[in-house]
């Protein structure tokens, strides 16, 4: 694996981390406060989204394109991994009857090596030589 990638990756799967913990930090203050815990984890999954662009463009696709063109790609993958996500969850939990935990588990996975292939590909449009 090239030095490239390996930083990529790495810088990929920090960037992911920080802003899943960052959504659900906002999902629990949320709840906390008193929103409906549907609101709240809708609500996280947004803020998360917003600070995951950010890093993702600070430290995993430095080379990324111009906001106005990466934006709109950016959007459109997490609505794109947000179906996947459901889709996934739902094939392993109510068609194969997986634990719920284990469900989101593989999910999460699934979804997140999904989204590293859309981002270099697609959304931050790199090259990796």
């Amino acid at each position: 694996m090239s030095t490239l990638l390996s930083r990529q990756l790495q810088g990929f799967v920090a960037a992911g981390g920080l802003s899943t913990l960052f959504h659900w930090f906002v999902m629990a203050a949320l709840i906390a406060a008193g929103l409906e815990p549907v609101l709240a984890t809708a609500s996280g999954s947004v803020s998360g989204a917003l600070l995951n662009y950010g890093l993702q463009r600070r430290l995993a696709f430095r080379n990324a394109g111009p906001h106005r063109v990466t934006l709109w790609r950016y959007i459109g993958s997490c609505l794109g991994a947000w179906f996947c996500n459901l889709a996934f969850f739902f094939l392993l939990n109510n068609v194969l009857g997986l634990p719920v935990t284990l469900s989101q588990i593989v999910t999460t996975g699934l979804v997140a090596a999904l989204n590293y292939i859309v981002y270099q590909r697609l959304v931050f449009h790199e090259q990796t030589r």
